[in-house]
């Protein structure tokens, strides 16, 4: 399992264990080299006044200053040796604590000292500097040719001195990585307890309590976006448990009243056979074809909200198509005293022609059904900047702007509409359904006097849009 708090941990563990040891390496390194420059300097120091103090002697140099003068140079306390030699080979001059031992002629760089490390004649480390020059008498001009000369200097000491530096960094470096073992998680729990505290007011939240929500404000600003999120996924949450509550709901209520009249009619029939009516088996077919058709709507919402709705797209002259689905419901509108004022322009379009023919029965059915007595309606199929549009406008002067957005939900109907008996709110929601199957829209709106504008909108090509 994937954890953050151990991803952290190690990460942040194993960034300060490499930033501490770069930083002790690079401290030891330089430590190292001002120690070595350092002890070069006084080397070269004690170079520069050997070669300060040599000069021409017949048949050699001469060293014009006892071992003595310079501890360690002596033989009791061997800790320095010089050795001066002629461009042959030839010794010319030594240190009291060379003994009987000689230093190696070194091989020198023209023009600059040479500093290495060696063993000495004591068989302890050392560091020596090497370089050329002529010796000459204080005042006058150098004469005579170059001699060379080396100084040794027993570095033990320095070498003890890196080491306790070692020994510095190993024991920092583990007590910052006890520091850091410890500190690191304590850091890190504190640092996600606000996470922590999210998560489980989320894991306490179930199907009773989702109206529950995220304090932001109380959160970290790394967490806010977050909350928000889960804020909002809770309110699409919440509205989807209640619109399937109210869908089961009136889904029983749009069931039970046919069901109970099947039932009542089957058990008259069986309890008096001798007085059945003749007109039964129709309406008892009656009530099945509706049950039936409430069914088939919701299969057919079914499969269009879950995108398993086949469309077969070809052209359809939409102004013929709505000519003719309005000839079905003329005789009935007129009955109801509705007029139809129809304005249709010849307009071809893509889309699925059974579906199409759908959407232009429900519409219309919705207008017939739910507009106010007397009244005209306004039918009209044209095309705007591009846009094939289907109008359809009946006055409701029982809608409100409020209901606009419920129109188009499963069962949804004003209680005028309620108790008829011929209509179950399904007409809409499956037309828009049937819309977005094909990419079309389907919206609703208030304008003029309480008058509703049911629109069908396809964004047409302009190959769409034609006169045939």
């Amino acid at each position: 399992m994937i954890s953050v708090r151990r991803h952290l941990t190690r990460t942040l563990i194993g960034t300060a264990l490499a930033l501490g040891g770069l930083g002790a390496g690079v401290m030891f390194f330089a430590a190292r080299d001002a120690a070595i420059d350092q002890f070069d300097a006084a080397l070269r120091a004690k170079a520069l006044a050997i070669s300060t103090l040599t000069s021409p002697a017949p048949g050699g140099v001469r060293v014009a200053f006892t071992d003595h003068f310079m501890r360690g140079f002596d033989e009791r306390n061997p800790r320095d040796f010089y050795e001066i030699w002629d461009e042959a080979g030839r010794a010319l001059a030594r240190s009291e604590s060379l003994g009987d031992a000689d230093l190696a002629p070194p091989s020198l760089r023209p023009g600059r000292p040479t500093f290495w490390n060696l063993r000495l004649p004591t068989a302890r480390p050392g560091r020596a500097i090497a370089f050329s020059f002529v010796p000459k008498v204080q005042g006058e001009p150098p004469l005579g040719e170059s001699v060379r000369l080396m100084v040794a200097s027993d570095c033990s000491g320095l070498s003890e001195d890196l080491w306790q530096l070692v020994a510095i960094a190993g024991i920092s470096g583990v007590v910052l990585l006890g520091a850091t073992l410890w500190l690191i998680p304590r850091v890190l729990r504190e640092g996600l307890a606000p996470l922590e505290r999210l998560g489980e007011r989320a894991a306490a939240i179930d199907s009773h309590s989702l109206d529950t929500r995220f304090s932001v404000a109380e959160l970290p600003e790394e967490l806010r976006p977050i909350a928000s999120r889960l804020n909002d996924l809770l309110s699409r949450i919440e509205e989807s448990f209640d619109r399937e509550r109210r869908f089961s709901s009136d889904l029983a209520h749009e069931l039970r009243t046919p069901l109970a009249e099947l039932r009542s009619l089957v058990e008259c029939s069986l309890q008096w056979p001798e007085t059945r009516d003749p007109a039964e088996p129709r309406e008892i077919l009656a009530i099945s074809a509706q049950m039936e058709g409430i069914v088939a709507h919701l299969l057919a919402l079914a499969r269009g909200e879950s995108g398993q709705l086949p469309v077969q797209v070809e052209e359809v002259c939409l102004d013929r198509l709505v000519r003719e689905r309005w000839s079905r419901l003329a005789e009935r509108a007129v009955a109801q005293g509705l007029t139809a004022k129809l304005e249709l322009r010849p307009t071809l379009v893509s889309a699925d022609p059974t579906l199409l023919q759908s959407i232009v029965d429900n519409v219309l059915e919705n207008a017939v059904a739910y507009s106010a007595r007397p009244a005209i309606l306004g039918i009209s199929v044209e095309t705007r900047t591009g846009n094939v549009v289907f109008h359809a406008e009946n006055p409701a002067p029982h809608l409100t702007p409020a209901d606009l957005p419920r129109l188009f939900e499963r069962f949804w109907r004003k209680e005028a509409a309620r108790s008829d008996g011929l209509h179950v709110g399904l007409g809409l929601p499956l037309a828009r359904v049937f819309a977005e199957a094909m990419g079309w829209t389907l919206t609703a709106a208030l304008s003029g006097v309480d008058a509703l504008t049911i629109t069908l909108t396809q964004p047409a090509p302009a190959t769409n849009s034609k006169t045939p």
